[in-house]
């Protein structure tokens, strides 16, 4: 947590001392809806289709040059997302029988706390629209991972080369705290496009489409790689 409030205080910072006169400095509110899945990265590792999240937070624009048109775009984001994804296991549930395998279900909620550090393209004023394109990188830090899954009960574990677990029954959990299998850290790349309306003065409403596109392996887990992606649909208000 401390990390990004501290990048975000350098930042308010800097905008203070470089442009504290320029009227093109501007704070929103945002309320996004996202939609996220998993992209394996190992075999034993599949997606098990797409999870409903939303973002809600701070916007902070910075302007870059005199034209108004370019701008640093930034923030403090809660960032709320779902991982769907199944484990491969291979097991035996008794001494007879071969060994079998079941694809472990996974559905993990997890939260971040995400700095978004993005450069904002914006057209002219047509009528009361300005049109924009958005490019640059998220860093997220996990602050919460709970979630359902099935686990396997294990009685004993055979002496083979590969010591194959026996295992009695498969348990189903809900909403087990999973932070412990979550990396830290998450780095994505942030591309989108959208508008904005002009209400009056300095007040608009903004809407867009974005795609943040994970770089890294949001699992914690030793022989286990994912990155996560998801669309959002970006709504905010500038003040």
């Amino acid at each position: 947590m401390n990390k990004p409030i501290a990048l975000l205080a350098f930042v308010l910072t800097a905008a203070t001392l470089t442009a504290q006169d320029d009227v093109g400095v501007r704070f929103g509110l945002k309320l996004s809806p996202n939609m996220a899945f998993v992209q394996p990265e190992t075999k034993n590792i599949k997606a098990d289709g797409t999870g409903l999240g939303y973002t809600f937070g701070l916007m902070l624009e910075l302007p870059i040059g005199s034209s108004g048109n370019y701008r640093f775009a930034t923030g403090l984001n809660l960032n709320n997302v779902k991982a769907k994804y199944s484990e491969e296991f291979t097991y035996v549930d008794n001494l007879v029988d071969p060994k079998k395998t079941r694809d472990l279900a996974r559905e993990v909620a997890l939260q971040y706390v995400e700095l978004p550090l993005t450069i904002k393209l914006m057209t002219n004023e047509i009528g009361y629209m300005r049109y924009f394109a958005v490019v640059g990188a998220g860093n997220a830090f996990n602050v919460k991972a709970k979630g359902d899954r099935v686990e396997p009960k294990v009685i004993a574990t055979l002496p083979d080369s590969e010591k194959t677990p026996v295992v009695e029954k498969f348990e189903e959990l809900e909403k087990e705290n999973m932070q412990d299998d979550i990396a830290l850290y998450k780095a994505s790349l942030i591309v989108g496009a959208g508008a904005e309306y002009n209400f009056s003065g300095s007040t608009s409403i903004m809407f867009g489409l974005t795609y943040n596109n994970g770089f890294m392996n949001i699992l914690d887990i030793d022989g286990f790689k994912a990155k996560q992606h998801y669309v959002e649909l970006s709504l905010g208000v500038f003040f």
